[in-house]
């Protein structure tokens, strides 16, 4: 029973002890929080400061009065700022967005190499924040350190992950370089960075600087632009081909074609794209077919019915008059060169002598040549003319054409095929 009673005292003075450590490790994790609810509904500098009263070591508040100081219309006050700055940043040294702020105060200050030493601690502690690394180049633009502000602009573009941010950044390095520099100096020098800013000059118009990106794409290691999305190829040929740069438009072309489709049988003498109408994803685009309908007719691909390969171009006729020349193609071309056309048309129930046949256009002179027509009911039949080009011509047009029909004919539904499609250049 005595060493009981001995032992009483000690458990008391064990049991304070824990209970004395328990609230300090309350009191400290509540501290920050009954320093906020002290300063809520002050304004900010006062707020700050009656949390510091009861949390002297938070560098949130210190961070807080530093930017009061620094950037307030009526409280500011630099050589204070500079002090919480200080203070915050001894308290918590990884604060990248404190040493921002800091290399700004820096350079208001007019001490530039400490401002460059904070400013690049910001970059470094938070090497994947494309907000801070923008921020960072408009604090070098401000004060004139060009070379600087372009070093991290190039490090923002890197960073930003959407065509939004990507445009600002590039908005502002084609203010502040030239074309080359842009691309010597400015875009991350990878595929994926300039087919970005390839996209970024199309959605311009910029087709001039757009080549330029698209001859460094073509000089990096083989099979990089394989990478780069068909579609951002296709779109590219469409613009070159809106613009009449015809020559680039097929170099790049022919490029992607061979990507696209890397099983394709090669057929490089023949300047017709998509011949045998095998391939359907690129209808419509570059120098493939532009097939369109008309009031009565209707055009697609025919999976039953082929001279060669698996499919071939069916057009399939109402009980309509109008003419029609609505599938074509644009063929780049040499001028005062002379080619060959071939064909061949199958034909179910078109009437009399109205039937299909091929046309070539020169886009400034009009009709260079037609091939025979193909009427009313026959199996596949080849179609071929040799004709010229004119002096200075760069394209012609391929189009199938039918004639228009008499109002007084009477006339019934009739379908044609067209396959096997080529020209070659004879000389």
């Amino acid at each position: 029973m005595v060493s009981r009673l001995d032992a009483l005292p000690a458990r008391i003075l064990a049991a304070g002890l824990m209970l004395f450590s328990f609230l300090l490790v309350c009191a400290a994790a509540l501290r920050p929080w009954v320093a906020q609810w002290v300063g809520s509904g002050a304004p900010p500098d006062r707020a700050a400061r009656r949390a510091l009263l009861i949390d002297p070591g938070n560098d949130r508040f210190q961070a807080i009065l530093a930017t009061v100081y620094q950037y307030s219309l009526l409280l500011r006050d630099h050589p204070r700022a500079l002090t919480h700055s200080h203070l915050a940043l001894r308290s918590n040294p990884l604060n990248s967005v404190s040493w921002l702020n800091l290399g700004k105060l820096y350079q208001k200050l007019d001490r530039p190499r400490e401002a460059d030493q904070a400013l690049r601690l910001a970059v470094h502690l938070a090497p994947t924040d494309p907000n801070l690394t923008w921020e960072t180049s408009l604090a070098y633009l401000e004060v004139g350190q060009l070379p600087e502000a372009i070093r991290t602009l190039t490090r923002y573009l890197a960073l930003s992950r959407d065509d939004t941010a990507r445009g600002t950044g590039y908005d502002l390095a084609r203010r502040l370089t030239s074309t080359e520099e842009m691309l010597d100096r400015v875009i991350p020098q990878d595929v994926t960075n300039y087919a970005h800013y390839l996209r970024y000059l199309l959605d311009r118009n910029q087709t001039d600087e757009a080549l330029g990106v698209w001859g460094r794409l073509r000089a990096m290691p083989s099979g990089a632009h394989e990478r780069i999305d068909p579609n951002l190829r296709l779109r590219f040929v469409d613009a070159l081909i809106a613009e009449g740069k015809f020559g680039p438009a097929q170099e790049v072309w022919t490029n992607a074609m061979k990507d696209i489709y890397p099983n394709a049988v090669s057929e490089d003498s023949n300047l017709i794209s998509n011949g045998s109408f095998e391939r359907g994803s690129t209808l419509g685009r570059g120098f493939d077919w532009k097939i369109g309908g008309a009031p009565g007719v209707q055009c697609d691909l025919d999976t039953s019915i082929a001279y060669a390969g698996r499919q071939s171009l069916r057009i399939a006729f109402g009980k309509t008059h109008p003419e029609f020349s609505n599938v074509s193609q644009i063929i780049h071309v040499r001028p005062e060169s002379i080619y060959s056309l071939e064909a061949y048309i199958r034909t179910n129930g078109l009437d009399g002598s109205h039937g299909m046949n091929l046309e070539v256009i020169d886009p400034l002179k009009g009709l260079l040549t037609r091939t025979e027509t193909i009427a009313g009911t026959r199996d596949w039949t080849k179609v071929g003319v040799t004709f010229r080009t004119r002096d200075k011509s760069q394209t012609v047009t391929l189009r199938v054409h039918r004639e228009p029909i008499p109002q007084s004919l009477q006339l019934s539904a009739g379908t044609a095929w067209i396959d096997n499609v080529s020209m070659t250049k004879v000389r």
